[in-house]
């Protein structure tokens, strides 16, 4: 709070989000769509996760995010360009 109240320059650093990271070593985006198939395509799956994982992200403070599947990366700039739209 001192950060955005009192202008406090140290405590005003980037929030770095490595979403690839954490996206694809879960295990929902490993399992083949023939094991389970209501969880639906694993390609999709994978990336439809990582770029909501990017969304929720920016939308609670992040300043830069590490991404991996250029797909995901194409969603997220999509879902930005809607939201800035006036």
């Amino acid at each position: 709070m001192a950060g955005l109240t009192q202008q406090d320059e140290k405590l005003q650093f980037p929030i770095i989000c490595n979403v690839s990271k954490e996206t694809w070593k879960t295990k929902e985006t490993k399992i083949p769509t023939e094991d389970d198939p209501k969880l639906g395509d694993v390609k999709k799956r994978g990336i439809l996760l990582e770029a909501m994982s990017a969304m929720a992200l920016l939308l609670a403070g992040a300043d830069v995010l590490i991404m991996r599947h250029p797909e995901a990366i194409k969603l997220v700039r999509g879902m930005m360009a809607e939201l800035t739209l006036s």
